[in-house]
């Protein structure tokens, strides 16, 4: 039931005095992203510029007319009208219905603190199985099939693509970062690619920080010293597991995600076990006796020559609403590749073996066939490799 005006006003006069309790750093966000808020009460009278949300834990908005005024590197609020509000339950993430303040104090509903990218899905947390249910198709070690308990994450709802990549960069070139390659792309609105394992392990942890998240990426096991710079073969114990920051997903998080909701199927939509041209930018070879076709690359996409990858979000989203799960690029994950890691792997959020000489990628591309495609797919690759076939996404917690 949704509470009246006057009560939910009287909640915002409440959560505002006890806002002197805790300070927030605010931070710019994106042209055209939502900023939001997480565990941190903003200071009394902090405000949002026009155009800009202020989310509240229940999900709904705080909206009103704001100026927005920089003092050194904090970008300040003021509010300069009457505030008016559009109450609605978040049902989809009930840890966004509690608050913790800096003392510690549990609110049970309140102001949802930090800066994020609004393009992110929602992923509960839950068992599936993952691994390949086809009989006499794939590769030995995509079995065998086994039930994997994940927490729940939230996954960027399209690959990353170069406008994100660069804005992100330039960001980090000025604090501290290294990159050891600029990124490639077709257009702005298409995936980034040409960027190693790890160049994409520090934007992530850059990501993170130009928001105001915490990192998830260190160089030691006291996870002290973010990872910046440099080819580093971060540790599983260096991994700020808990952060709120942005990573790459776990080989289990991405099939999970991939699988949308589904169980037993190919692809990572569920009506059918085929794929064609309509679906996913792929490489068409019909003797593949899953493979629809038509034969070859895409035409819609090979005007202006090679890579032929196409916009993010091009083809229809999967049952959790992501995008490309199959097609496009291939996606790095954070794992290891080990043949045999599915017979031995811990049955809850599996981090992923401790060693290894490749990095996994997952989802085909624009260059793979058909088999590249099917979520149960493992390729990998060495982490300094690039290619013009080879982007990512992101997942937090």
């Amino acid at each position: 039931m949704k509470p009246s005006l006057f009560s939910t006003l009287m909640l915002v006069a409440w959560l505002c005095l006890l806002s002197v309790c805790a300070e927030a750093t605010i931070v710019q966000p994106e042209n055209g992203k939502t900023i939001t808020w997480k565990n941190v009460v903003p200071p009394l009278g902090t405000m949002f510029a026009s155009g800009m949300r202020l989310g509240l834990a229940t999900g709904g908005w705080w909206r009103g007319p704001y100026v927005m005024t920089k003092k050194g590197a904090a970008w300040n609020y003021e509010q300069k009208g009457v505030m008016s509000i559009k109450y609605t339950e978040n049902k989809k993430d009930a840890r966004r219905n509690t608050l913790k303040i800096k003392s510690g104090v549990s609110i049970p509903v309140g102001v949802v603190v930090s800066v994020t990218d609004a393009d992110d899905t929602y992923i509960a947390d839950g068992t599936f199985t993952m691994g390949n249910a086809f009989s006499g198709e794939g590769e030995t070690y995509e079995l065998p099939l086994h039930a994997v308990y994940l927490s729940a994450f939230y996954m960027d709802t399209h690959e990353v693509t170069s406008q994100q990549w660069h804005t992100v960069r330039i960001w980090a070139l000025a604090h501290g970062y290294t990159f050891g390659n600029p990124g490639s792309c077709k257009a702005a609105t298409h995936p980034v690619q040409t960027v190693s394992w790890y160049d994409c392990v520090k934007w992530c942890n850059a990501r993170s920080e130009m928001q105001g998240l915490t990192p998830c990426y260190y160089l030691d096991a006291s996870q002290s010293t973010v990872y910046k710079s440099g080819n580093v073969d971060v540790a599983n114990y260096a991994v700020k597991w808990d952060a709120n920051g942005y990573r790459l997903p776990t080989e289990a998080e991405w099939e999970k995600a991939a699988r949308g909701g589904a169980f037993g199927k190919r692809f990572p939509w569920s009506d059918v076990d085929t794929i064609s041209r309509t679906r996913a930018n792929y490489f068409g070879d019909t003797s593949i006796a899953y493979d629809s076709g038509p034969n070859g690359y895409n035409p819609l996409f090979t005007p202006g020559g090679m890579p032929y990858t196409s916009p993010v979000g091009y083809f229809t989203a999967n049952g959790y609403g992501l995008y490309d799960m199959a097609g496009n690029v291939a996606e790095w994950c954070w794992d290891w590749v080990d043949a045999s890691y599915y017979t031995s792997s811990p049955a809850s959020d599996p981090p992923g073996p401790a060693s290894g000489t490749l990095r996994v990628l997952r989802g085909g591309g624009w260059t793979f066939s058909a088999s590249g495609g099917r979520v149960a797919d493992r390729r990998a690759d060495a982490p300094d490799s690039v290619a013009s076939t080879v982007g990512f996404r992101c997942v937090r917690r």
